[in-house]
């Protein structure tokens, strides 16, 4: 496509003509971070599809008759992110690609187009391509990552008590169950303000050095999460370096409301072209690798990026993120970075795990009555669109980075999901290796505990979508389990379903692991909101 690129005061743009059948009605659309794109960004058959449609990263169009598809996607991120958009009127007419801040002196991220019989096998060629361009080194993912983190369970409210009673019980299952939690991570809560990560705020008598030698002495990692790039216009590193942040048009330091409330509710971007912030993003890390920290969970990453001025006036948004990012991980070389809220391409090379989906929560779905159809909000909090996020971006899973499904819900107490929702949960665990949860352990059910040692000692691998359905997210994911063949299936529909195995490749029946159901032959029912694993006999 380089000969196609045209500069553009916002960036460069190029238009690729599609020669596809004018029953083509196949799309599969993709987003930068973790939140989904839009309902149905998995596969996706618009009524009519007519219009205008827009995608990230990558996208697929084709036409399943005549097994027809093109994928566009981008494989590097070094200056920019790409987006594309698809233009159909009668029939597919052409993508067009717009990469923001590359200026006439740049050379543009560079897109590969491809074409085959099968969109699932362009994806998997894509991710493959992209991970060897940006410096990925091969991912180790023998075995499944097993771990706790305080969020979904305390919130902000996390105080030392709360944590010091649930390491017990930690500790306990790292002796006693296949669990066996390897990393102990804090979340957010610790901290008097958003930027200040070697403080305590009062819930926290010991301070953060203490309680990784207390979880060092139960042999778990020390796990600790910060938004390294920002910091609230309350915390002391604000009021201390002001000079310090991406500034506005009016010369000061560039604002953006936070999540956290009030007073720390502003939150303002570390300009990373600056050496003394990337001295000050080395002490931070070094300090806390110092006091036993060797898994950081960096959140915040997708307002990491914003439109400013920086110190540098020649580096771009994104490449000032990547100067920061390379900052931290020659800091800590050896230590397990996640990237959360992430721009997913422009972490490449840099972070070992990666959410790939939004954050889960206690709630099938956002209780709040306009937010009731989670799926219509794809920023929204709940259970189902960490789910849909998290298998729509199943292409990444070991190729790009660890794919952290966020945190496995299994529980029963503080938690408003029922057990066959609870198995959609914990299927990701086993689809995706990363099993964090939030549970205590120390008053889950046997029962619940039970599904969350499946996740620990399951693996589905090669995973790809295996049958999927109109206008819906793919529900089946095919894969090998111990060397045998195995699928994932998701009924998150609020109708029971039907699955014939033969159609699913399991002509002489397979044993279902998580229910246990048992040897299944024929046909496999499940309830609405349940989930299921089979592998063959």
């Amino acid at each position: 496509m380089q000969n196609l690129w045209k500069p553009l005061k916002t960036g460069y743009t190029a238009e690729l003509l599609l020669d596809l059948p004018p029953s083509a009605a196949f799309m599969y659309r993709t987003g930068n971070n973790m939140v989904p794109l839009l309902s149905g960004s998995c596969v996706f058959y618009p009524s009519g599809f007519e219009g205008e449609y827009e995608s990230q990263d990558v996208i697929v169009v084709g036409d399943e008759e005549s097994k027809q598809f093109v994928l566009a996607g981008a494989v590097t991120a070094f200056r920019s992110m790409t987006y594309f958009k698809l233009i159909k009127h009668g029939r597919f007419h052409s993508i067009v690609v717009h990469q923001p801040h590359i200026r006439e002196n740049m050379t543009p991220e560079e897109v590969i187009v491809l074409k085959g019989d099968d969109w699932r096998d362009l994806m998997i060629q894509y991710a493959e391509t992209t991970a060897k361009k940006m410096g990925v080194k091969p991912v180790d993912s023998r075995k499944n990552l097993t771990g706790y983190c305080s969020w979904y369970y305390y919130y902000a409210n996390v105080s030392e008590a709360d944590f010091d009673e649930n390491l017990a019980a930690l500790a306990k299952a790292h002796k006693e169950s296949p669990f066996a939690p390897q990393v102990v991570q804090i979340d957010d809560g610790y901290q008097p303000f958003q930027g200040d990560w070697l403080k305590c705020n009062t819930r926290w008598t010991s301070s953060m050095k203490e309680v990784a030698s207390r979880i060092m002495k139960n042999d778990m990692t020390p796990g600790i999460w910060l938004m390294p790039f920002l910091a609230s216009t309350a915390s002391e590193v604000f009021q201390q370096h002001p000079d310090w942040f991406v500034k506005g048009a009016d010369g000061k330091a560039l604002a953006m409301p936070g999540w956290s409330p009030e007073p720390d509710h502003l939150w303002c971007c570390l300009d990373a072209t600056l050496p003394e912030v990337r001295e000050h993003l080395t002490y931070v890390f070094q300090t806390l690798h110092s006091w036993g920290y060797r898994y950081f969970k960096m959140d915040g990453l997708g307002f990491c990026m914003p439109e400013g001025t920086y110190s540098d006036p020649g580096v771009t948004p994104l490449e000032a993120f990547r100067i920061g990012m390379k900052t931290i991980r020659e800091a800590v070389p050896d230590d397990i970075l996640l990237g959360c809220c992430p721009p997913f391409m422009a972490c490449l090379g840099f972070v070992d795990s990666c959410r790939i989906g939004p954050d889960t929560s206690r709630y099938w779905r956002n209780p709040e009555p306009e937010l009731v159809n989670c799926d219509s909000a794809p920023g929204s909090v709940c259970m189902v669109n960490a789910l849909h996020g998290t298998l729509a971006n199943w292409f990444m899973y070991d190729r790009y980075y660890r794919a952290d499904p966020d945190t496995l819900m299994a529980r029963a107490d503080n938690a408003f999901y029922t057990f066959g929702e609870a198995r959609l949960s914990v299927l990701l665990g086993i689809l995706t290796g990363v099993c964090i949860t939030s549970d205590h352990l120390g008053t889950i059910s046997n029962e619940r505990m039970a599904l969350l040692e499946r996740a620990a000692t399951l693996r589905l691998r090669d995973v790809r979508p295996g049958k999927w359905v109109k206008d819906t997210w793919c529900q089946i994911f095919t894969g090998k389990l111990d060397g045998k063949k195995a699928a994932a299936i998701f009924n998150d529909s609020l109708e029971t379903r039907r699955y014939d195995l033969a159609e699913l490749g399991f002509e002489n029946g397979a044993m279902e692991l998580l229910h246990p159901m048992g040897f299944v032959t024929g046909e496999l029912i499940l309830a609405p909101h349940d989930g299921a694993l089979i592998v063959a006999g």
